[in-house]
C-alpha cells in the first residue's frame, strides 16, 4: 500500500506545470513623466526564467512598445535568465507604453517547464504645469 501511495504521489508531482506570479501584481505600472528619469522593477516568481530567440540565443524576457519612447528593459544584474527585470530611462514622448514580460520557467525533476506572458502599461504624462 505504501509503495502505491508513494508512486501515485510521484506521478502527480511530475505532472505539475510551473506557474509564474509577478510583482507588481496589477497590470499597470507607475506613471512616468516626460523628461524625468523613470525606474520600475518587475519580479517573476515560480522558477528560473528562460527566454530564447528563434536561433536558441538567450534574450531578455520581454519588450517595450513603442521601442522609441526612451525606456529600456534590462535584467536587474548582469546574469541572463534571472527573475528580476528593470524598466528604466528618460521618457521622450507622452502616451501609453506596453511592457510585455514573457518566456518560460525551467522545469525540474518533479515539475514540467511552464510559460508566462503578462502585459503591463505605463502612462507617460507631460510635466506638471505644461499645457
Amino acid at each position: 500500500m505504501r509503495k502505491i501511495l508513494l508512486l501515485s504521489s510521484l506521478v502527480l508531482l511530475s505532472a505539475c506545470t510551473l506557474q509564474a506570479s509577478f510583482t507588481p501584481e496589477k497590470s499597470k505600472l507607475n506613471d512616468a513623466t516626460l523628461g524625468v528619469p523613470y525606474y520600475e522593477q518587475i519580479n517573476i516568481f515560480g522558477g528560473r526564467v528562460l527566454s530564447y530567440d528563434l536561433h536558441s540565443k538567450e534574450v531578455i524576457a520581454g519588450d517595450i512598445t513603442p521601442d522609441n519612447i526612451g525606456l529600456q528593459m534590462q535584467y536587474c544584474n548582469d546574469k541572463m535568465g534571472n527573475n528580476c527585470l528593470q524598466i528604466r530611462g528618460v521618457p521622450i514622448k507622452t502616451g501609453i507604453v506596453k511592457v510585455r514580460v514573457y518566456g518560460g520557467l525551467a522545469g525540474g525533476m518533479f515539475s514540467r517547464a511552464g510559460e508566462f506572458d503578462k502585459t503591463y502599461t505605463i502612462k507617460i504624462k507631460p510635466p506638471e504645469g505644461s499645457s
